[in-house]
């Protein structure tokens, strides 16, 4: 959660900015994409981190409100959240899905070698 690298700890991890990466960490040279598809598991994190948002909010919404609900604030509301909380999270999320993926899947020798070449490949 405080955007470091999952497998070495360090805050030169693989982003770059809000939306763009590195290929890898730049510290221990781990992928974030570890195989094909990768960016699902991020992108359905994201999802129902934002589905959540919504359904709390309406939820709270409707408990303020009742029995006089204002439909249009309270959706133009729920609007605004749904395209706020994505951008928000979104490094968070691929942070955590790579944490997830390593504590499930830890990296083989052949991963680990190719880090460390890549690691001493750039340097510098």
């Amino acid at each position: 959660m405080r955007l470091r690298c999952p497998w070495c700890a360090n805050r030169r991890t693989f982003l770059r900015g809000w939306f763009r990466r590195y290929p890898r960490c730049r510290t221990c040279g781990i992928a974030w994409q570890r195989e094909e598809g990768f960016e699902l598991g991020a992108v359905t994190m994201n999802t129902m981190v934002t589905f959540g948002a919504i359904v709390v909010g309406m939820a709270a919404g409707l408990a303020v409100t009742a029995p006089d609900i204002p439909v249009v604030l309270l959706c133009s509301i729920l609007a605004g959240v749904a395209v706020v909380v994505p951008v928000l999270i979104y490094p968070f999320t691929y942070t955590v899905w790579l944490a997830f993926d390593l504590a499930t899947h830890p990296p083989e020798v052949v991963e680990l070698a190719e880090a460390t070449t890549w690691v001493a490949a750039n340097e510098g």
